[in-house]
């Protein structure tokens, strides 16, 4: 499973026709300059054309292609945010740029920031700082106006190629252009058995000329194939357009072109479909069939009509149909999504949509709080969550910048609390509750759950600053008067081991675990079944781990634990064995390892880089203890793979404590070089800073892949000196970068070295070349 997948690239369920000579100009213009940004009008392909280009450039960029789509995001400030989701990073740290410099500053990446326009400034800003501290990272962006930075290359995406009129290359048996080419293929998709022919083949031409040879206008018409003839769409569109030229002067022609096709599109659907078009354009970033039900059916529209409903807009290519790990989602193009906004303005319904579309994610928000976080099936619910997090935060703009809507947003932020701390994203959840907590300054239960929620993700995210922890205190300060306002049991509880939390972290930790404590007895008295026990015996577990109170974590967090597993409880379940893990290794108990790796099984599919990470490290320390020393180092490295995305190195390691045997980190990785040899550990160690995140678990689980064995290198095949030397260095793990470096040779040099040494020894990977290395130095004669 992988750990993060979020900036993976998009699928492409059609696939790209044509744009052979635009792809290859992109290319040699992202190898010439590290800003390329592709603008057009909207429709004309921008997005796929950046995809494509991507597939094809990947090979050049070692850390990969990271793609960052931003149609779905409203907010400048949350540009960071998604762009660091993207990558992999998820760091604590309250400077989502400063975050991602320091993350990306040695790193060779493409990044791909999709549908720039409504966030020009943003972006610029970003990548400017960007481009500046990071000298590998490239940026593609696609925008329908460029971003006005220094260094910019600036790539107005063509519509297709149409064939002019009369032209022979369009005749029957004779090359086509890209724009019919597109045609024909959609086409067929929708009509099996549909090909040019001398009979239709200037009707399509025409069609294609009249569409200006936009992609998505293509796409549209080519559909109607299913109920009309060819000469039937393009006399039915010619009409549309003359009539769209008619009523609107302003716009471009291209941009005449695609509204008259979206507008015929529209005309075509039944009222139903045309009705459902425009309520499902408040969804951001897709729905499921249960979400569109609720939000959507109403007057016109039934509940059980909407179902078919859709399937006639997936049809039309209006809607597109996703499916991943069986889970099905609708999704609209933006242009199409926008058409249909505009179409729910006219009827007077934005207002009661959007109000409904806020209530549905509100319901699933208090539903994660209140049921879901703590019990079974969190692995799904986890992933379905995800998959609404744009709805989310649209659900949340609306509250905030919506006049009578601020306690709903709120409750909503607050709600989320859960949802911010097991995702990684306690910048993003603490943006929303700032904003929520400034709307909502009425002092009662709401302000209370928003405080105490602000708190707790403030309070979990990393290491917080004295000025942050003086912040905590203050609002649960707050927190604390309104619990005891409101005279509410349990919320007294919640607040008072919150409280004692914040408090360890302040001038008097040890009032902070009187009230900790306290808290815990609180939780008690409203029922042992009472999630909330757990939770704050875990933040108490933590505490005696940082101190080493052994037999307290065994205690507590055993209890607790058990108190999990009952439940269903995985994600709380993994967080509380990997401490008792933790105080294993540093008592020497033979079920730490154990533990450990259980920890890594548990958190893989909530994609926790802290949890793994940390049980990495005491997986090392239990490598150091069994006298594997390599297998120790290298596991140091790897722990790196999963703090360096966090923002975190081993000194800043929120899971370090100052152990009371003064066994710590820099102690035993001293052991490890002192058993070793610097040079030694070293190597190992970097051997482990360069897997990725998967080899890093498999690794730490003992499942690592062995090195392919070498083939049988031809006896005549002989190295340069060069070579010989490359090939060294190619066993002690470096990358093609590190040998130019230690070789004082260019990069690229370096990559024809290792081609040509694979070529001589007929071998295909860089594992086989340090087998047979080593082969070759056991041959040697004393």
């Amino acid at each position: 499973m992988k750990i993060l997948a979020d900036g993976a690239l998009p699928a492409d369920v059609t696939g790209l026709v044509g744009r052979r000579t635009e792809v290859a100009e992109l290319k040699k213009m992202l190898s010439e300059a590290r800003l390329v940004t592709l603008s057009g009008v909207g429709g004309v392909g921008k997005t796929r054309l950046a995809l494509q280009v991507s597939r094809e450039v990947h090979r050049a960029f070692p850390d990969g292609v990271h793609w960052v789509s931003l149609a779905e995001v409203g907010e400048p400030e949350l540009v960071g945010l998604t762009t660091m989701a993207a990558i992999g990073v998820h760091t604590m740290g309250p400077d989502a740029t400063a975050a991602l410099i320091d993350f990306l500053r040695d790193k060779r990446l493409l990044l791909v920031l999709d549908n720039c326009e409504h966030l020009v400034d943003a972006c610029a800003e970003m990548v400017a700082a960007l481009l500046r501290a990071c000298p590998g990272v490239r940026v593609l962006a696609t925008s329908r106006e460029v971003l006005d930075i220094a260094g910019e290359r600036s790539f107005v995406v063509p519509p297709l190629s149409v064939p002019e009129a009369e032209d022979p290359a369009a005749k029957h048996g004779g090359g086509i252009t890209e724009a019919v080419e597109l045609f024909a293929a959609r086409a067929a998709a929708a009509v099996p058995g549909f090909e040019l022919t001398a009979d239709n083949e200037q009707a399509v031409a025409a069609l294609c000329r009249h569409l200006d040879g936009l992609p998505l206008a293509i796409e549209l018409a080519a559909v109607r194939m299913r109920f009309l003839t060819v000469d039937e769409l393009l006399a039915r569109q010619g009409e549309r357009y003359e009539l769209l030229t008619a009523q609107r002067r302003g716009p471009l022609p291209r941009q005449q072109s695609l509204r008259a096709t979206v507008d015929w599109s529209f005309e075509l659907c039944s009222p139903q479909e045309q009705l459902l078009w425009a309520r499902l354009s408040v969804f951001v970033g897709g729905c499921d069939l249960a979400a569109a039900e609720v939000v959507c059916a109403g007057e016109g529209l039934a509940r059980p009509g909407v179902l078919d409903t859709m399937a006639g807009l997936v049809e039309k290519s209006v809607l597109m149909r996703e499916e991943e790990q069986g889970r099905v989602r609708y999704r609209m193009l933006e242009t199409i999504r926008q058409y249909g906004r505009e179409q729910l303005q006219k009827t007077g319904e934005e207002s009661e949509l959007r109000r409904r579309h806020r209530d549905r994610y509100l319901e699933l928000a208090e539903r994660v709080s209140e049921q879901w976080w703590f019990g079974p099936g969190q692995v799904v619910l986890f992933a379905s969550t995800r998959d609404e997090h744009a709805n989310l935060r649209a659900a949340m703009e609306y509250c905030l910048t919506e006049p009578g809507q601020a306690g709903a947003g709120t409750r909503m932020a607050g709600a989320l609390w859960i949802y911010w701390i097991v995702c990684g994203l306690p910048h993003e959840g603490t943006l929303w509750l700032e904003r929520a907590l400034a709307c909502e300054t009425e002092p009662g239960r709401q302000r209370a759950e928003a405080l105490w929620a602000a708190s707790i993700v403030s309070a979990y995210g990393g290491n917080p600053s004295p000025a942050t922890v003086d912040e905590i205190l203050a609002m649960m300060a707050e927190c604390q008067a309104l619990a005891e306002q409101m005279g509410d049991p349990a919320f007294l509880a919640h607040t008072t081991y919150l409280s004692g939390f914040a408090q360890l972290r302040g001038s008097d930790p040890l009032q902070g675990f009187t009230m900790l404590t306290e808290g815990i007895e609180l939780e008690r008295a409203l029922g042992e079944a009472n999630p909330h026990l757990s939770f704050a015996q875990f933040l108490l577990t933590i505490a005696a781990t940082l101190g080493n109170l052994a037999d307290m974590v065994t205690d507590v967090g055993g209890e607790a634990l058990e108190a999990c597993r009952a439940r269903g409880d995985e994600w709380l379940q993994s967080w509380i064995v990997l401490l008792i893990g933790m105080v294993g290794v540093l008592h020497d108990r033979e079920e730490a390892p154990r533990q450990l790796r259980e920890t890594i099984r548990l958190k893989q599919p909530f994609r926790e880089l802290l949890g793994i990470g940390s049980a990495i490290e005491f997986l090392a320390w239990c490598a150091m203890t069994d006298g594997d020393i390599r297998r120790a180092a290298k596991l140091f490295g790897a722990v790196t793979v999963f703090l360096k995305p966090l923002g975190l190195d081993m000194e800043q390691f929120v899971l370090q404590g100052e152990w009371s045997d003064h066994r710590n980190h820099e102690w035993v990785v001293q052991q490890a070089k002192d058993a070793l040899g610097e040079s030694a550990y070293l190597q190992a160690y970097r051997s482990g800073t360069r897997l990725t995140q998967e080899e890093a678990i498999a690794l730490a689980l003992g499942k690592e892949s062995q090195p392919e064995p070498a083939a049988a290198a031809p006896h005549e095949a002989q190295l340069t000196p060069r070579e010989a030397q490359v090939a060294e260095l190619l066993a002690e793990g470096l990358s093609n970068k590190e040998i130019a470096d230690r070789l004082v040779i260019a990069q690229r040099t370096a990559e024809t070295h290792v081609a040509s040494i694979l070529t001589k020894l007929g071998l295909t990977s860089r594992s086989q070349v340090a087998v047979w290395v080593t082969q070759q130095r056991a041959a040697r004669p004393e």
